[in-house]
Protein backbone atom coordinates (compact mmCIF):
# COMPACT_ATOMS: atom_id res chain seq x y z
CA UNK A 1 0.00 0.00 0.00
CA UNK A 2 1.16 3.54 -0.84
CA UNK A 3 0.11 7.09 -0.05
CA UNK A 4 -0.39 9.99 -2.33
CA UNK A 5 -0.23 13.71 -2.11
CA UNK A 6 -1.49 15.87 -4.74
CA UNK A 7 0.49 19.10 -5.57
CA UNK A 8 -2.48 20.65 -6.79
CA UNK A 9 -4.49 20.17 -3.31
CA UNK A 10 -4.67 22.99 -1.13
CA UNK A 11 -6.80 22.88 1.84
CA UNK A 12 -8.99 20.68 0.03
CA UNK A 13 -9.34 23.30 -2.67
CA UNK A 14 -8.07 22.07 -6.23
CA UNK A 15 -5.56 24.68 -8.19
CA UNK A 16 -5.90 23.02 -11.41
CA UNK A 17 -9.55 22.99 -11.53
CA UNK A 18 -10.22 26.30 -10.21
CA UNK A 19 -12.55 26.35 -7.27
CA UNK A 20 -13.20 22.96 -7.10
CA UNK A 21 -12.99 20.43 -4.01
CA UNK A 22 -10.05 18.23 -4.34
CA UNK A 23 -11.11 14.91 -5.89
CA UNK A 24 -8.54 12.74 -7.15
CA UNK A 25 -9.69 11.46 -10.55
CA UNK A 26 -12.14 14.04 -11.06
CA UNK A 27 -12.74 15.85 -14.92
CA UNK A 28 -9.68 18.24 -15.13
CA UNK A 29 -7.61 16.08 -12.36
CA UNK A 30 -4.15 15.09 -13.75
CA UNK A 31 -5.15 11.80 -12.32
CA UNK A 32 -8.27 11.60 -14.89
CA UNK A 33 -8.13 8.34 -17.20
CA UNK A 34 -4.72 7.78 -16.15
CA UNK A 35 -4.83 5.53 -12.63
CA UNK A 36 -7.06 2.96 -11.53
CA UNK A 37 -8.94 2.82 -8.40
CA UNK A 38 -10.13 0.38 -6.12
CA UNK A 39 -13.67 1.54 -5.65
CA UNK A 40 -15.47 1.23 -8.97
CA UNK A 41 -17.02 4.54 -7.90
CA UNK A 42 -14.19 6.67 -8.24
CA UNK A 43 -13.67 5.16 -11.99
CA UNK A 44 -16.49 6.50 -13.52
CA UNK A 45 -16.41 9.61 -15.00
CA UNK A 46 -17.20 12.82 -12.21
CA UNK A 47 -17.81 16.70 -12.43
CA UNK A 48 -16.04 18.64 -10.28
CA UNK A 49 -17.70 20.26 -7.42
CA UNK A 50 -17.61 23.63 -6.35
CA UNK A 51 -15.84 24.30 -3.17
CA UNK A 52 -17.47 25.37 0.15
CA UNK A 53 -15.69 28.80 1.26
CA UNK A 54 -13.73 28.41 4.40
CA UNK A 55 -15.12 29.14 7.62
CA UNK A 56 -14.49 33.24 8.99
CA UNK A 57 -11.75 33.39 10.87
CA UNK A 58 -11.79 35.23 14.24
CA UNK A 59 -8.56 37.14 14.05
CA UNK A 60 -8.25 40.47 15.74
CA UNK A 61 -8.54 43.59 13.38
CA UNK A 62 -5.31 44.18 12.26
CA UNK A 63 -3.97 47.96 14.21
CA UNK A 64 -3.17 50.70 11.59
CA UNK A 65 0.62 51.70 11.60
CA UNK A 66 2.40 53.39 13.64
CA UNK A 67 3.62 56.78 13.21
CA UNK A 68 7.75 56.75 12.48
CA UNK A 69 9.11 58.16 15.81
CA UNK A 70 11.70 61.10 14.42
CA UNK A 71 14.84 61.37 16.35
CA UNK A 72 16.68 64.70 16.69
CA UNK A 73 19.95 64.86 14.87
Amino acid sequence: MSAWSCPHDLDGVCQRVNGARCDPGMRGCVLEGKVRFARDEMNRERKPVKASPPPPSEEKPKEPPRPVRRLPF
